[in-house]
């Protein structure tokens, strides 16, 4: 059958955009996993250097400094550039650094080696927002930005099944070599598949352009210089940056320490800790691909980004929070794992949907909110991996739960506080303006 002499076939908007996405999920799962084979090959690196648990977490920790440092610059960057470029440049860079980690061979080289991989990673997520932000319609924002976070997360979950055997049979440093081509062929895919809009990419058929347009405000526009002034007189970009520190904090901290808190301070025997930790990442990979499934159908209901991302992210924080406590109450080792999984799965709405906020109220400055508010993030990053075990020693691991409640608070506010319905005011009189949220369904 046929209109107008097209095939009905023809008429429907093709998938690139979600293509895209998917290359986007690859990518982040690559990124995290170059992440986690730092801490699953920890024992062995700490032997064939002769450190200790100590240095290295302080290892760890300069990785996220040179991460958060290097946020700002990489916004500034993709503002530039544009996010296909600039993120080429950051996987080609964090490729070259995790191979820099195989030949380490003292504490100060594998220190500088993990600066410089953090430095080099910055621009990923940032990046990926950006591009969401110029391909996807808003209704469409919250599941594309969950599929970066379930890239992320997939890691951890597969991750010491996937690395364990290469150690086993080629040592520590043939593994961060294995991880490094595996990113060079990342940067390959991702940089010859994509392009930074649609209107540069000859994939897309009419219907879907016609698509990503609808409802368009317009984030595409590429823009030189940020009214940094302007931004830090709002209130907006302040709180979203606290609802973010609070949600990395217990997030970070379930990467860096809850291998080492099942065993010690829950007895789980330590053949069955791989297993309980990727429970927890299973849980957290699902929650935020419902996270985004669920904001964009109550948006599409109520019209409402307030209600569909930030009561949204509010209600994961609030379900982290209290799953946290209850995980304390508990002496059962499967009956702890349960409750910070569902713990970690509630942190992991709010991580989500944070990135769908700020290009809601970033517009053409997606990628300078996106970095100012991963600063923030990243800030909290780099205090968890020596705050929890100083907190743990002097008062126990109980308190440091406890501590990840509390700082989750934060986070509360934070979101809470953030008018997502209202797009930063960049003082400029040219300044597109937001586009009005989608009419609610019948």
């Amino acid at each position: 059958m046929t209109t107008n002499g097209l095939s009905a076939s023809s008429t429907r908007p093709t998938l690139v955009r979600w293509k895209g996405g998917a290359i986007v999920f690859f990518l982040c799962f690559v990124a995290y996993l170059d992440r986690i084979a730092f801490s699953v090959s920890a024992s062995p690196i700490m032997k064939a250097l002769g450190i200790d648990p100590v240095q290295f977490g302080l290892i760890t920790t300069v990785f996220n400094i040179g991460y958060f440092l290097c946020q700002i610059p990489a916004g500034m960057l993709i503002q530039r550039i544009g996010p296909r470029k600039a993120m080429a440049l950051s996987i080609l860079a964090w490729s070259i650094f995790t191979a820099c980690t195989g030949l380490a061979n003292s504490l100060v080289m594998l220190a500088m080696t993990r600066f410089l991989f953090g430095a080099g990673e910055g621009p990923v997520f940032t990046a990926a927002n950006s591009f969401f932000a110029n391909w996807f319609p808003p209704r469409e924002r919250g599941r594309a930005n969950s599929l970066m976070n379930a890239g992320a997360f997939l890691a951890p979950a597969l991750g010491a099944m996937l690395l364990v055997p290469v150690i086993t049979a080629f040592g520590w440093n043939a593994m961060f070599f294995a991880c490094a081509a595996l990113g060079v062929m990342a940067c390959a895919l991702w940089y010859f598949s994509v392009s930074d809009r649609p209107g540069q990419s000859t994939k897309p058929n009419d219907a879907e352009r016609a698509l990503i347009a609808a409802d368009s405000d317009n984030t595409g526009s590429r823009t030189v210089r940020v009214p940094w002034s302007v931004f830090l007189r709002q209130r907006s970009f302040w709180t979203i940056a606290l609802g973010f520190f609070g949600t990395l904090w217990t997030i970070q901290f379930f990467i860096y320490w809850l291998p080492f808190y099942l065993e010690a301070a829950r007895h789980v025997p330590f053949a069955q800790v791989g297993g309980y930790t990727s429970l927890s990442f299973v849980c957290i990979t699902v929650s935020v691909l419902v996270a985004g499934a669920l904001s964009d159908a109550i948006l599409k209901r109520t019209g409402s980004r307030f209600i569909a991302r930030n009561l949204v992210a509010i209600g994961g924080l609030v379900l982290a929070a209290a799953c946290l406590i209850l995980s304390t109450t508990t002496q059962d080792p499967l009956g702890t794992v349960l409750w910070l999984s569902v713990a970690l799965g509630g942190a992991g709405f709010a991580q989500t949907l944070s990135w769908t906020m700020a290009t809601d109220i970033g517009g053409p400055y997606t990628a300078t909110v996106g970095s100012w508010m991963n600063t923030w993030g990243f800030i909290a990053a780099a205090i968890v991996p020596t705050v929890a075990p100083l907190v743990a020693k002097q008062f126990g691991w109980t308190e440091v739960i406890l501590l990840n409640a509390g700082v989750i608070v934060l986070g509360i506010i934070g979101i809470a506080l953030t008018k997502t319905n209202e797009r930063l005011q960049s003082g400029h009189q040219n300044a597109p303006a937001p586009a009005p949220a989608p009419t609610p369904a019948r």
